[in-house]
């Protein structure tokens, strides 16, 4: 009987290693094509930055896992990727077919004292993206999702800061 019970702790043991190792692997990479390109976005809970691609929402890292990533499969060409927190920043990009681009998103101080604090998005070398990779967690956006969280003000407000981004002869394309 006392054998019995052994070997069902040592099964349920082994079980439960399993079964926790299936949950802590990495998520399966998203890979471009030749009609596509696909952008990482690297972000923190506390950020809770929303992360579009011109007037359409992305993600929010506010809904994710504390160390998170955004994955974004798109057509290639010009885009302009805007983060909003307490701001909004800007990154212009012009995407290449069969081709994978990283960006971190990062806190800054902000000057308004006891304000949300402010975000940037920084380009990553591919090594460093895929080390980023390696210790974050997805989380997936559906499309009902992004047309409920792109109304009203928000939207607007996205809307106003392409048109900038757009003017701005002097914005560089930051993701080579």
């Amino acid at each position: 009987m006392k054998m019995g019970k052994l070997l069902l702790a040592i099964t349920l043991l082994i079980g439960m290693t399993v079964l926790g190792a299936c949950v802590s692997t990495p998520d399966a990479p998203v890979l471009p094509d030749a009609q596509s390109a696909v952008v990482y976005f690297f972000g923190y809970k506390s950020h809770g930055a929303s992360v579009w691609d011109g007037e359409m929402p992305i993600g929010d890292f506010g809904k994710g896992p504390v160390v998170g990533y955004l994955v974004w499969k798109t057509k290639p060409g010009q885009h302009f990727f805007l983060a909003n927190t307490f701001n909004w920043n800007v990154i212009k990009a012009n995407l290449q077919a069969n081709k994978t681009y990283y960006v971190k998103l990062e806190e800054i101080p902000n000057p308004v004292p006891f304000a949300k604090r402010m975000v940037v998005m920084r380009p990553l070398e591919p090594e460093d993206g895929e080390k980023w990779l390696k210790k974050s967690r997805t989380t997936t956006f559906t499309d009902e999702w992004r047309a409920n969280f792109a109304q009203g003000k928000l939207l607007e407000e996205a809307k106003e800061q392409l048109q900038k981004a757009r003017n701005d002869k002097a914005l560089e394309t930051n993701l080579k």
